[in-house]
Protein backbone atom coordinates (compact mmCIF):
# COMPACT_ATOMS: atom_id res chain seq x y z
CA UNK A 1 0.00 0.00 0.00
CA UNK A 2 1.37 3.17 -0.95
CA UNK A 3 2.11 5.65 2.01
CA UNK A 4 0.84 9.06 1.94
CA UNK A 5 3.81 10.57 1.11
CA UNK A 6 4.10 8.77 -2.26
CA UNK A 7 0.39 9.69 -3.22
CA UNK A 8 1.64 13.36 -2.76
CA UNK A 9 4.81 12.96 -4.72
CA UNK A 10 2.29 11.46 -7.41
CA UNK A 11 -0.24 14.44 -6.98
CA UNK A 12 2.24 16.96 -7.40
CA UNK A 13 3.76 15.45 -10.37
CA UNK A 14 0.63 15.51 -12.01
CA UNK A 15 -0.38 19.32 -11.54
CA UNK A 16 3.09 21.08 -11.51
CA UNK A 17 1.47 24.27 -11.59
CA UNK A 18 -0.35 23.53 -8.51
CA UNK A 19 -0.17 25.14 -5.33
CA UNK A 20 0.17 22.74 -2.83
CA UNK A 21 -1.90 23.09 0.51
CA UNK A 22 -1.47 19.78 3.38
CA UNK A 23 -3.19 20.03 6.44
CA UNK A 24 -2.51 18.12 9.46
CA UNK A 25 -4.92 18.24 12.36
CA UNK A 26 -5.27 17.43 15.49
CA UNK A 27 -8.75 16.13 15.36
CA UNK A 28 -9.35 13.00 13.69
CA UNK A 29 -12.18 13.00 11.37
CA UNK A 30 -13.81 17.20 12.17
CA UNK A 31 -11.24 19.38 10.22
CA UNK A 32 -10.78 16.74 7.66
CA UNK A 33 -14.69 16.62 6.52
CA UNK A 34 -14.83 19.93 6.71
CA UNK A 35 -12.13 21.02 4.57
CA UNK A 36 -12.56 17.88 1.64
CA UNK A 37 -15.61 19.61 1.54
CA UNK A 38 -14.64 23.19 1.29
CA UNK A 39 -11.71 21.67 -1.23
CA UNK A 40 -14.49 20.16 -3.28
CA UNK A 41 -16.66 23.33 -3.27
CA UNK A 42 -14.04 25.46 -4.71
CA UNK A 43 -12.44 23.27 -6.57
CA UNK A 44 -9.23 25.05 -8.54
CA UNK A 45 -6.78 23.62 -10.59
CA UNK A 46 -3.96 25.41 -9.47
CA UNK A 47 -4.53 24.14 -5.70
CA UNK A 48 -4.14 20.91 -4.72
CA UNK A 49 -5.44 20.09 -1.17
CA UNK A 50 -4.49 16.85 0.96
CA UNK A 51 -5.65 16.47 4.60
CA UNK A 52 -2.71 13.82 6.35
CA UNK A 53 -4.95 10.66 7.94
CA UNK A 54 -3.41 9.28 11.30
CA UNK A 55 -3.62 5.40 10.93
CA UNK A 56 -5.23 3.20 13.65
CA UNK A 57 -1.86 3.22 15.55
CA UNK A 58 -1.79 6.78 15.20
CA UNK A 59 -5.45 7.46 16.34
CA UNK A 60 -4.67 8.78 19.59
CA UNK A 61 -1.78 10.91 19.10
CA UNK A 62 -3.15 14.09 19.00
CA UNK A 63 -0.88 16.06 20.59
CA UNK A 64 0.58 19.86 18.94
CA UNK A 65 3.78 18.41 18.75
CA UNK A 66 2.41 15.13 17.33
CA UNK A 67 0.92 16.77 14.64
CA UNK A 68 4.11 18.94 13.83
CA UNK A 69 5.92 15.51 13.41
CA UNK A 70 3.37 14.71 10.72
CA UNK A 71 4.10 17.81 8.85
CA UNK A 72 7.87 17.71 9.11
CA UNK A 73 7.59 14.42 7.72
CA UNK A 74 5.83 15.79 4.81
CA UNK A 75 8.51 18.12 4.09
CA UNK A 76 11.68 15.58 4.55
CA UNK A 77 10.10 13.41 2.50
CA UNK A 78 9.01 15.93 -0.40
CA UNK A 79 10.94 18.60 -2.15
CA UNK A 80 8.70 21.49 -1.43
CA UNK A 81 7.71 24.68 -3.55
CA UNK A 82 8.15 28.38 -2.41
CA UNK A 83 4.37 28.73 -3.01
CA UNK A 84 3.15 25.25 -0.80
CA UNK A 85 1.95 25.79 2.43
CA UNK A 86 1.77 23.07 5.68
CA UNK A 87 -1.10 23.45 7.96
CA UNK A 88 -1.18 22.75 11.65
CA UNK A 89 -4.73 22.81 13.16
CA UNK A 90 -5.19 22.21 16.99
CA UNK A 91 -7.01 23.47 19.71
CA UNK A 92 -6.05 25.72 22.55
CA UNK A 93 -8.08 23.70 25.37
CA UNK A 94 -6.68 20.37 25.94
CA UNK A 95 -2.85 21.44 25.83
CA UNK A 96 -0.39 23.15 28.21
CA UNK A 97 0.68 26.73 26.76
CA UNK A 98 4.12 26.10 27.27
CA UNK A 99 3.64 22.95 24.60
CA UNK A 100 1.47 25.44 22.09
CA UNK A 101 3.98 28.32 22.62
CA UNK A 102 7.01 25.82 21.63
CA UNK A 103 5.35 24.46 18.42
CA UNK A 104 4.12 28.35 17.83
CA UNK A 105 7.97 29.52 17.86
CA UNK A 106 8.98 26.07 15.53
CA UNK A 107 6.42 27.10 12.92
CA UNK A 108 7.46 31.00 12.70
CA UNK A 109 10.59 29.77 12.05
CA UNK A 110 9.53 27.65 8.77
CA UNK A 111 8.68 29.27 6.06
CA UNK A 112 6.33 26.49 5.67
CA UNK A 113 4.59 26.10 8.47
CA UNK A 114 1.80 27.94 9.43
CA UNK A 115 -0.23 26.85 12.87
CA UNK A 116 -3.87 28.10 12.95
CA UNK A 117 -5.11 27.57 16.86
CA UNK A 118 -8.74 27.53 18.14
CA UNK A 119 -8.89 28.96 21.08
CA UNK A 120 -10.98 27.10 23.22
CA UNK A 121 -11.75 24.29 20.15
CA UNK A 122 -12.38 23.95 16.14
CA UNK A 123 -16.41 24.20 17.09
CA UNK A 124 -15.78 28.01 17.51
CA UNK A 125 -14.58 27.69 13.81
CA UNK A 126 -17.72 25.52 12.51
CA UNK A 127 -20.04 27.58 14.35
CA UNK A 128 -18.70 30.75 13.07
CA UNK A 129 -20.50 29.61 9.99
CA UNK A 130 -23.69 30.38 11.50
CA UNK A 131 -23.56 32.58 14.69
CA UNK A 132 -22.22 35.81 14.99
CA UNK A 133 -20.25 35.50 18.08
CA UNK A 134 -19.26 39.65 17.96
CA UNK A 135 -23.29 39.20 19.50
CA UNK A 136 -23.28 37.09 22.12
CA UNK A 137 -23.69 38.80 25.58
CA UNK A 138 -20.51 38.17 27.71
CA UNK A 139 -22.37 35.60 29.52
CA UNK A 140 -22.90 33.39 26.49
CA UNK A 141 -18.84 34.21 25.30
CA UNK A 142 -18.15 32.86 28.75
CA UNK A 143 -19.81 29.62 27.96
CA UNK A 144 -18.16 29.28 24.40
CA UNK A 145 -14.98 29.82 26.23
CA UNK A 146 -15.29 27.67 29.18
CA UNK A 147 -17.36 24.53 27.07
CA UNK A 148 -17.86 23.13 29.82
CA UNK A 149 -19.68 19.57 30.05
CA UNK A 150 -23.25 19.19 31.98
CA UNK A 151 -21.79 15.69 33.13
CA UNK A 152 -18.73 13.47 32.91
CA UNK A 153 -20.41 11.83 29.91
CA UNK A 154 -22.22 14.78 28.42
CA UNK A 155 -21.05 16.61 25.12
CA UNK A 156 -18.20 19.92 25.79
CA UNK A 157 -20.73 22.91 25.40
CA UNK A 158 -19.70 24.10 22.01
CA UNK A 159 -20.22 20.39 20.80
CA UNK A 160 -23.95 20.70 22.25
CA UNK A 161 -24.84 24.27 20.55
CA UNK A 162 -23.51 23.36 16.87
CA UNK A 163 -26.19 20.61 17.00
CA UNK A 164 -28.48 23.07 17.89
CA UNK A 165 -27.53 25.34 15.07
CA UNK A 166 -27.47 22.33 12.36
CA UNK A 167 -29.95 20.17 13.71
CA UNK A 168 -27.27 17.44 14.10
CA UNK A 169 -23.81 17.09 14.21
CA UNK A 170 -21.38 14.57 15.59
CA UNK A 171 -17.40 14.75 15.08
CA UNK A 172 -16.93 11.95 13.24
CA UNK A 173 -20.06 12.29 10.58
CA UNK A 174 -21.69 15.97 9.95
CA UNK A 175 -23.32 18.11 6.97
CA UNK A 176 -20.27 20.58 6.00
CA UNK A 177 -22.34 21.61 3.14
CA UNK A 178 -24.41 22.81 5.36
CA UNK A 179 -21.63 25.09 6.88
CA UNK A 180 -18.97 25.85 3.54
CA UNK A 181 -21.84 27.43 1.81
CA UNK A 182 -21.07 29.83 4.59
CA UNK A 183 -17.64 30.04 4.82
CA UNK A 184 -17.55 33.76 3.53
CA UNK A 185 -19.53 34.86 6.65
CA UNK A 186 -17.30 32.26 9.30
CA UNK A 187 -14.03 34.02 7.55
CA UNK A 188 -15.65 37.91 8.23
CA UNK A 189 -16.58 36.38 12.06
CA UNK A 190 -12.97 35.12 12.37
CA UNK A 191 -11.52 38.06 11.23
CA UNK A 192 -13.46 40.21 13.55
CA UNK A 193 -13.19 37.84 16.52
CA UNK A 194 -8.84 38.31 16.48
CA UNK A 195 -8.20 41.49 17.93
CA UNK A 196 -4.86 40.85 17.75
CA UNK A 197 -3.73 38.76 14.93
CA UNK A 198 0.17 40.17 15.23
CA UNK A 199 0.07 37.10 18.00
CA UNK A 200 0.58 33.80 17.75
CA UNK A 201 -2.36 32.37 18.40
CA UNK A 202 -5.81 34.11 19.36
CA UNK A 203 -5.44 34.58 23.32
CA UNK A 204 -9.63 35.00 24.31
CA UNK A 205 -12.38 33.84 22.15
CA UNK A 206 -11.44 32.95 18.58
CA UNK A 207 -10.16 30.36 15.48
CA UNK A 208 -7.19 30.80 13.31
CA UNK A 209 -8.51 28.01 10.81
CA UNK A 210 -9.99 31.04 8.40
CA UNK A 211 -6.87 31.29 7.25
CA UNK A 212 -6.59 27.60 6.32
CA UNK A 213 -9.68 28.22 4.37
CA UNK A 214 -8.65 31.74 2.87
CA UNK A 215 -5.78 29.80 1.14
CA UNK A 216 -7.98 27.05 0.56
CA UNK A 217 -10.35 28.86 -1.59
CA UNK A 218 -8.08 31.94 -2.69
CA UNK A 219 -8.15 32.44 -6.65
CA UNK A 220 -11.86 31.15 -6.73
CA UNK A 221 -14.80 33.51 -6.96
CA UNK A 222 -14.16 34.71 -3.37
Amino acid sequence: MRNRNSLIRERREAFRDARLIVIASEGKDTERIYFETLAKEYANPRVHVRILERNEQEKNNSSPDYVLRQLNDVKAQYSLESDDELWLLVDRDHWPKAMVSQVAQKCANDAYMHMALSNPCIEVWLLLHLVDATLLTPEERQRWMENRRKSRNADPYLKVRLRQEMGAYHEASYDAGMLVKHVREAIARARELDKNPADRWPQTLGTRAHRVAESVIRGTDM
